[in-house]
């Protein structure tokens, strides 16, 4: 952290909750007001990234009841959270480096659900 000055760095707060809703849709509950106080945390204003964050709730959550639960929706709510990251003068690498993290740990936490939730054979 003593040179996080120097190099780019991921958004590593936004990159976690962003994963955890896009593995379970119903981590909304705890997820939402995380993302309203990363907000106010890092940006000092709520309206940075938790407008979108609602957005890609809502958009998960209709998705899911009316299409069953899929990839698409959840990159689109990817984009629809991150994108707006581009206009708070982030960084493009730092950019792709929230991105590339969210991807993963997305990755990982549906992995880890996946097993937990399978009945073996």
């Amino acid at each position: 952290m003593a040179f996080s000055g120097l190099f780019a760095q991921p958004d590593w707060s936004l990159a976690l909750l962003l994963a955890a809703l896009l593995s379970d849709r119903r981590n909304w509950f705890w997820v939402l007001p995380s993302l309203f106080f990363h907000d106010l945390v890092l940006y000092w204003s709520p309206l940075v990234t938790f407008p979108f964050g609602l957005i890609a709730a809502i958009i998960l959550m209709y998705a899911d009841t009316r299409l069953a639960p899929g990839q698409q929706q959840r990159w689109l709510g990817l984009l629809v959270v991150c994108l707006p990251l581009l206009n708070t003068g982030i960084s493009l690498f730092s950019w792709l480096l929230t991105v590339s993290l969210c991807i993963v740990i997305w990755s990982y936490l549906s992995s880890k659900r996946e097993k937990v939730y399978v009945e073996p054979a």
